[in-house]
């Protein structure tokens, strides 16, 4: 198996067009463990779920309130 080491050392030396390419297989990359994880947190039930009403309060009573 490959270290981060290796795999950083081996991508700086892809051509632009092939890190464009490793970019874009990375960037697609969607319901791996992590993303499952934080859809379960912020849920109803989960962990997080009271954040976002919580960002959203105090957005409007900040001054971020005029941007709404």
């Amino acid at each position: 198996m490959s270290t981060v080491q290796e795999i950083q050392t081996a991508i700086e030396k892809l051509s632009l067009s092939e890190r464009g390419q490793i970019a874009k297989w990375f960037n697609g990359w969607e319901g791996d463990d992590w993303d499952k994880q934080m859809a379960k947190d912020f849920d109803p039930g989960g962990h997080y779920e009271h954040i976002p009403d919580r960002v959203n309060d105090e957005i409007k009573r900040g001054p971020l309130a005029d941007l709404l």
